[in-house]
């Protein structure tokens, strides 16, 4: 059985998915989306893509889904990583956002995390002033608000694939 997974990832958060899936689905081999093409994809079973999600959009989802072609009739996962959590609504959004509704794929929320210092410099400004004024708007919460500037959030956990890693697991029982 040949399992691959492709990530792109900005800040750490889903290279650290990406790490942690190594362990726990043997074998299973890492390429970056760039990487994503024909010959890698060849004599696949399982596919796993991993990217962050800003405003509802999956990044790089875009480059890995224009060789779905060559994934068809395959086990196909993709994992979202950002800090908020999953509803329905949110869902719904992101699968109509991504186009998903034309693919058949198994799509999983994973928490990530923040860190400010890993953004790129535009990124990284934006976030500042969005930051100074969600503080100012709520006073009460000012200071832990603010914290963000400085302090790392990280929710990335092992846990958190349980519910992809056993529907992988059950899916390829039945084979």
């Amino acid at each position: 059985m040949k399992n691959v997974v492709f990530y792109y990832s900005q800040t750490g958060f889903t290279k650290q998915y990406v790490d942690m899936l190594v362990n726990r689905i043997v074998p299973l081999e890492v390429f970056k989306v760039k990487q994503c093409n024909k010959k890698t994809l060849e004599g696949c079973d399982n596919i796993f893509f991993g990217g962050p999600i800003r405003n509802n959009t999956i990044l790089g989802l875009d480059k890995f889904l224009k060789q779905y072609k060559h994934m068809e009739g395959k086990n196909v996962y993709v994992f979202a990583v950002g800090i908020q959590p999953e509803d329905q609504e949110k869902r719904d959004t992101v699968i109509m956002i991504n186009g998903l509704e034309d693919y058949h794929i198994r799509l999983y929320f994973l928490l990530g995390g923040m860190d400010i210092s890993k953004m790129k410099p535009l990124r990284r400004m934006i976030m500042k002033v969005g930051i100074k004024y969600q503080a100012n708007k709520d006073p009460q919460n000012k200071e832990q608000i603010l914290s963000r500037l400085t302090n790392p959030i990280n929710f990335v956990s092992n846990s958190n694939l349980d519910r992809m890693v056993d529907t992988f697991r059950r899916v390829n029982l039945k084979k």
